[in-house]
């Protein structure tokens, strides 16, 4: 096997490869991104559930504490007073009990008078808030030993709340931890589950976010209307396994579109590998064409010549766009091959063309390495003699890529003037040429691209570059053709500028010999 071809096909394996793999490592991406959201969403969920509860039970309180404050008539533990704790409780959905409050004794509540009071122990130390209320955190009472309370007073007057209150907020699952604080002293009131004092630390802006500490994905959600944040967590192993459920959606997809992928790529690559071995058997089975776009006189519109132009139909009648073959023939060392079947399908076409119109020339692409040898100068020469041209009837074009080796191509170009026959510069201003190119080939035409054509009177920034080559070309006495013309303001424009010849689907698309005979007859 061809070292060269083995090496190709090494690369287009590889690249084939890595196009496949670019979808699977997306879905995994996706997956991991798709599965986090899931649980962050799910997180703040749990959060805003329990900062509802919070909230709600909040509510209750102080309304509670503020309606026996205000029902209070001396003696904070008075019959009515008791009566009214019973009511309130009875009423609230998250308090357990009203009382009374002093020296961090409960004294009375709506269970009746506690004579000396109920000892209040707290696991956190006591906090005092702005409004004057008083929190006891993770509080227990002689009364219930076993069970830590949430107790808030303001003015004497306690409301007295089980501590997994607002956490109780339905099924959740046994891994995920909540917890309430307060933003400002960073105290927790209740919690649930592993809790670390550090989330409560994590900036909150916007009312919420979610983090990862490297352990946790936590959420944190704050109140609008109370000092409060809530707080759900959860391990990030939970959460790499809502990606692997995901995945297990998503991968399948992206493997499929990784497989298409890289099929595609690789039969891409080897269709390009193989195209210089079809391209040999296209010119052996006569598959390369012809069609002539005419060039038109912008002074008298007649048409006064045609350029030449390569085609590839195979076989199966797909044709092959002269931008995909062309480099492929360069590259491979056939392009000299493809100029001599354009120049024997001239031979062929022409036939009784010149006779009949004497004025008329039609126009050859010559590429880099023709217009490195001399074999190129014979086959004009043989042309010229098939068809009883005269030199004006053949107008060789040459790229600016093609000029770029000047000694080498100087002598060709010398021998085609020799011959009489006349030379373009074709897509000036695209490639690589310069004015001193211009001097040193003492060329005969200057072909102004389709690219600067089209920003005639359009405003762009690039409108006045066609201008500019216009007043170039007469300044170096080249005659001018315009390719790509469209529009009438383009035909009018250049004409008005100077320029004499055109080109362009505004007069005719490329066609085949027989049609040209027609259109110029």
């Amino acid at each position: 096997m061809d070292l060269n071809f083995q090496a190709r096909l090494t690369v287009a394996i590889c690249a084939s490869v890595a196009v496949g793999v670019i979808p699977i490592l997306l879905s995994f991406t996706l997956a991991q991104r798709q599965g986090r959201q899931i649980e962050e969403d799910r997180l703040l969920s749990y959060a805003r559930n329990v900062l509802f509860r919070s909230e709600r039970a909040t509510q209750q309180l102080y309304a509670g504490i503020d309606r026996l404050a205000r029902a209070r008539h001396g003696d904070p533990c008075a019959p009515a007073q008791i009566a009214l704790m019973s009511e309130i409780d009875l009423s609230s959905q998250d308090i357990q009990t009203m009382g009374y409050i002093e020296a961090g004794r409960l004294l009375c509540s709506s269970m009746g008078l506690h004579g000396a009071g109920l000892p209040i122990s707290t696991g956190t130390p006591v906090t005092r808030g702005t409004d004057g209320s008083t929190l006891y955190t993770r509080a227990r009472l002689p009364i219930a030993p076993d069970i830590t309370f949430i107790i808030v007073a303001r003015n004497g007057y306690a409301a007295v709340m089980h501590e997994a209150i607002t956490l109780d907020i339905g099924p959740s699952p046994d891994h995920v931890s909540m917890a309430t604080y307060s933003p400002g002293s960073k105290t927790f009131r209740s919690q649930r589950g592993t809790i670390k004092p550090a989330w409560a630390e994590h900036p909150l802006i916007g009312g919420q976010t979610t983090f990862d500490d490297g352990a946790h994905l936590v959420a944190l959600v704050a109140s609008q209307r109370f000092p409060t944040v809530t707080l759900a967590a959860t391990p990030l192993s939970e959460v790499h396994q809502s990606s692997r459920q995901v995945a297990k959606f998503l991968v399948p997809f992206g493997v499929a579109a990784g497989l298409a992928l890289g099929l595609l790529a690789f039969l891409m690559a080897r269709r390009q590998m193989g195209m210089p071995a079809l391209l040999r058997a296209a010119l052996k089975r006569g598959e390369l064409f012809l069609l002539y776009q005419p060039i038109m006189d912008l002074q008298s519109g007649r048409c006064i010549g045609a350029e030449a132009l390569i085609r590839w139909r195979q076989p199966d009648g797909t044709i092959v766009p002269p931008d995909v073959f062309i480099p492929v023939a360069e590259k491979s060392g056939l392009i000299q091959r493809v100029t001599e079947r354009v120049l024997e399908i001239v031979a062929a076409d022409a036939g009784s063309l010149f006779a009949m119109h004497p004025g008329f020339h039609v126009s050859v692409n010559l590429a880099a390495a023709d217009l490195k040898s001399h074999r190129t100068v014979e086959l004009l020469a043989q042309l010229m003699h098939k068809t009883g041209a005269k030199a004006h009837n053949i107008l060789v074009e040459a790229t600016e890529r093609g000029l770029m080796d000047a000694d080498e191509v100087r002598q060709v170009i010398d021998a085609i003037h020799a011959l009489g026959i006349e030379v373009a510069v074709d897509d000036f201003g695209t490639g690589y040429s310069s004015l001193s190119y211009l001097e040193t080939f003492a060329l005969d035409y200057l072909k102004i691209d389709k690219s600067f054509v089209d920003t005639l009177a359009t405003g762009a920034a690039t409108s006045q570059v066609a201008v500019h080559i216009i007043e170039m070309a007469k300044a170096l006495k080249l005659r001018m053709i315009a390719e790509g013309v469209e529009t009438e303001d383009q035909a009018r424009l250049l004409k008005e500028r100077g320029v004499q010849f055109a080109q362009g689907w505004l007069f005719a698309r490329p066609m085949p010999m027989a049609a040209l005979l027609s259109h110029i007859a």
